[in-house]
């Protein structure tokens, strides 16, 4: 079985390639959070970053701190439709 952790289904608004620029880089965020073992708890030791200029060098941890990691969020919202199974986890 082979695995893969980029999300398929990402959609944000047409003409705006910054927007969906930013958008990707959040979910790339929440997903390295999972795998480095940063909750929505511990947000604020996940790496800062000035990719999009310093008024959103705390973007990530922003996200993360808002929503948890994407593990955190898959639990909450989809985990008793689509259990995760253990092969499929990031962790």
């Amino acid at each position: 079985s082979v695995l893969s952790k980029e999300p398929l289904s990402i959609v944000t608004r047409d003409g705006d390639a910054r927007f969906s620029d930013f958008v990707n880089w959040i979910l790339q965020g929440l997903l390295a959070a999972e795998e480095q073992s940063i909750t929505q708890a511990t947000a604020s030791s996940f790496t800062r970053s000035d990719v999009f200029g310093s008024r959103f060098e705390k973007m990530f941890v922003d996200a993360i701190a808002a929503v948890g990691n994407y593990g955190e969020i898959y639990e909450r919202h989809l985990q008793s439709i689509v259990p995760r199974k253990t092969i499929n986890s990031i962790n």
